[in-house]
């Protein structure tokens, strides 16, 4: 008699400690890219960020590139832009192209993401970082994890509850 209470004690305990794992399904969150992203065309955009964006630890999202004909409510739109040069007057004692070929061409791009859940617009934050692009440029790819992981704090500091004031619940 004893080892069957055990062995149900035992069984209670074990699906109490799963039941968290197995009740977090991670949402799927849609990405989409606008502007100008350096080193890649518009329709290549979304599968690069959703790719960057995966390896950003943030296990309660998977993302996944956005079919242009499939509605989206959740969803992050990324616009980037490339800004212009200011480097002004500066005494250069090499020729700026062979700088360039040697060390890379590095542009100054802002970015945008906006994160919908459900339809409703969450938050929206901004960043700037100079790149070269491309697929293999780890700047860009370490300014992406960095901005995604921002948005994702973002969203979880507008989920908070506010607190009691004077013994007063909200």
């Amino acid at each position: 008699m004893t080892d069957g209470i055990l062995a149900s004690l035992a069984l209670a305990g074990a699906l109490f400690l799963s039941a968290p794992a197995l009740a977090q399904t991670p949402v799927a969150i849609a990405v989409q890219g606008s502007g100008e992203l350096p080193g890649f065309r518009v329709e290549e955009a979304s599968s690069y960020l959703a790719t960057q964006m995966g390896t950003a630890g943030i296990a309660a999202w998977r993302f996944v590139p956005r079919d242009p004909a499939a509605a989206a409510p959740s969803r992050i739109e990324w616009t980037f832009e490339v800004l212009p040069y200011a480097g002004g007057q500066v005494r250069q004692f090499f020729p700026m192209s062979g700088v360039q070929r040697m060390l890379g061409t590095h542009r100054l791009i802002s970015a945008q993401a906006k994160l919908y859940l459900g339809g409703q617009y969450q938050t929206v934050i901004f960043g700037q970082e100079t790149v070269q692009g491309g697929a293999s440029d780890p700047e860009l790819g370490a300014f992406l994890i960095k901005l995604t992981q921002s948005l994702e704090a973002g969203y979880r500091a507008t989920e908070v509850t506010p607190a009691a004031h004077n013994g007063v619940a909200p």
